[in-house]
């Protein structure tokens, strides 16, 4: 099995490696039934539980067909990160947070979102040069 994004999109984009899914299954709701994917193929996605209210937690469930995860069978609860979306993060973060005054106005706060989204944008440009 592979690491790399499958080439099957949920409703949310690739089922990627890390991914935690929700088990929406009527009868998993209420267990609340997780499941981290650990591997994916070019057509299913090797998960373990994360968490389950009836115990299961740990166990390796069986391969999911990737098609699954596009319809209201699986909801993402948390995706994964790569070191490019942190960097972009952080670098928004700081925008905002560098924003003075006593009590800034939300026009301020996505000014400084947009300057960095502009500054982004040209890099991006500047790379492909």
């Amino acid at each position: 099995m592979s690491t790399s994004p499958s080439p099957v999109s949920s409703a949310v984009g690739p089922v990627r490696v890390g991914q935690l899914w929700q088990d929406m299954a009527p009868d998993m709701v209420d267990r609340e039934r997780m499941l981290r994917v650990l591997a994916v193929t070019d057509t299913h996605a090797e998960c373990v539980v994360e968490r389950d209210k009836q115990g299961t937690a740990g166990r390796k469930a069986r391969p999911l067909a990737l098609r699954r995860f596009a319809t209201s069978a699986f909801k993402l609860i948390e995706d994964v990160v790569d070191d490019t979306d942190q960097a972009r993060y952080v670098r928004f973060l700081a925008a905002i947070t560098g924003v003075q005054g006593s009590n800034p106005s939300p026009v301020e706060y996505a000014t400084a979102a947009l300057r960095v989204h502009h500054e982004l944008t040209a890099e991006g440009a500047k790379a492909q040069n």
